[in-house]
């Protein structure tokens, strides 16, 4: 279930930089250092590294999740680009390094994820193409898989989705679990497998609490939306925008607790999950069995 919260969420995080290469000569590099001297973290350590403003798409041959932020880190490089070969010591590093996730969190999500590759020590980023292990029905940016079975970015999926926030700049607890629930029950009505369970629902829920204690703060769960639409539509770190590294870790309780904030704040009368073929009644959700 850790593993759930985390790469079911950044999930989520589905995502981001517009500098130029940071290996560009002139006024890109001295761009880069002044952004680096500028996102300093505790004790005045800088958060920001070289590989947040180096940003590749991916090329032939390079291998993508149905996650963007797994994506986003291969497009920057926090985790091996063309997205082969990803074991525990990478996955750890590279979360820690590119947006502050704690080593356990990660570590933990690591190892729930070794059973799609068996007998290794490494994944690839093409086997969490799986339905309901990162990928389900409901994504904030994807079609469902009974429509796409691609899993890319598709815009009229995101601006269904950001639809709901209307006309704000920033996203909190309330309105992105408004969004995101009803977001879910607009695409059941027209996915005749649409599925999320109780069992699944951890994925929705923490992906959303990712965006806003990434794109946010752990103590602040409150995400610039600039941030967070534009590292779904590029899979980049949005550096270039002003953001920078939270300064204190994101861990598993915090996500806990966000998720099951974002719970609590469906709205009346909307669904929280969806049994196939069966729309379930909204019910309370805990996280106290993780």
């Amino acid at each position: 279930m850790k593993m759930q919260i985390l790469l079911l969420s950044w999930g989520l995080l589905p995502a981001v930089l517009a500098l130029p290469l940071f290996g560009s000569l002139g006024s890109t590099v001295s761009s880069a250092l002044s952004l680096v001297s500028s996102g300093l973290g505790l004790n005045g350590v800088t958060l920001l590294t070289p590989n947040h403003f180096t940003w590749v798409p991916p090329g032939p041959g390079d291998l993508r999740s149905p996650c963007p932020g797994l994506n986003t880190l291969a497009n920057h490089g926090f985790i091996p680009r063309d997205g082969r070969g990803i074991t525990l010591d990478i996955v750890q590093k590279g979360f820690k390094d590119a947006v502050n996730i704690d080593g356990g969190l990660s570590g933990a999500a690591f190892q729930q994820a070794l059973p799609l590759n068996p007998g290794a020590s490494f994944i690839n980023l093409d086997m969490l193409n799986k339905h309901n292990f990162i990928e389900h029905d409901g994504s904030l940016s994807r079609r469902d898989m009974f429509f796409d079975p691609s899993n890319r970015f598709d815009q009229a999926t995101f601006d269904a989705f950001t639809k709901y926030f209307g006309s704000a700049t920033q996203i909190n607890v309330t309105s992105i679990s408004n969004a995101r629930s009803r977001h879910a029950l607009e695409m059941s009505l027209i996915n005749p497998t649409f599925t999320i369970t109780q069992a699944k629902i951890l994925a929705p829920l923490g992906e959303s609490a990712f965006l806003l204690t990434i794109f946010g703060s752990p103590g602040t769960p409150v995400a610039d939306r600039s941030f967070v639409e534009y590292f779904f539509r590029n899979e980049r770190l949005p550096v270039d925008l002003g953001w920078t590294p939270v300064a204190t870790p994101i861990t598993l309780g915090t996500a806990i607790q966000i998720a099951n904030d974002i719970g609590a704040q469906t709205p009346s009368g909307v669904p929280l999950t969806y049994e196939p073929k069966v729309q379930q009644k909204r019910e309370g959700v805990t996280f106290s069995h993780i």
